[in-house]
């Protein structure tokens, strides 16, 4: 063989090699590029006073507590009322590794309501009348940091409060890029 022939001969390997390891790469590459859709379950749970929580620990303004989603993981959660306007709270879930999920939920706080004739008897523990109280909230996913880095989604559930406890729960869409 040649020494011409040798040369193109590795050319024509060489390049072989480059597009077989940049189509290789590609196909890893593939997966991390799709976004992941995952139906959850949340439930948040968030004491507010009352003789077995007392004194309040959250900040004024907020209501704070334990979370829990289904296939997404647990950890806790702060909601900062009208942190994003009229009847739009701003919740932040901090999971176990550090990573954040922030959503609005919008829900007027003035549509809280007893069912039945509950009237305003009992402690909620959160300056509403009546015991219990519901509240029909939505949700939107705007972001997170770690695993939920520019998530997005929306849910929908009930907020529940009796005797000083508040009890969230919600189905709902994420959408992690």
């Amino acid at each position: 063989m040649t020494t011409l022939r040798q040369w193109k001969t590795m050319a024509i390997l060489g390049r072989t090699l480059v597009i077989g390891a940049s189509a290789a790469l590609l196909v890893h590459a593939a997966p991390a590029l799709a976004e992941t859709n995952i139906a959850f379950n949340a439930t948040f749970v968030e004491p507010h006073g009352g003789p077995s929580t007392s004194p309040f620990e959250c900040p004024p303004g907020t209501s704070c507590g334990a979370a829990n989603l289904s296939k997404l993981g647990h950890g806790s959660t702060v909601v900062y009322f009208f942190a994003c306007g009229v009847g739009c709270q701003v919740r932040i879930i901090t999971f176990d590794d550090e990573s954040q999920l922030v959503m609005n939920e919008y829900g007027d706080l003035a549509d809280f309501a007893s069912p039945g004739n509950s009237g305003d008897r009992g402690y909620i523990g959160f300056g509403l009348p009546g015991n219990p109280q519901f509240l029909d909230v939505t949700q939107t996913i705007v972001g997170g940091t770690g695993r939920f880095a520019n998530a997005s989604g929306s849910g929908a559930g009930t907020v529940r409060i009796a005797g000083g406890v508040a009890i969230i729960t919600a189905t709902g869409t994420i959408t992690i890029p």
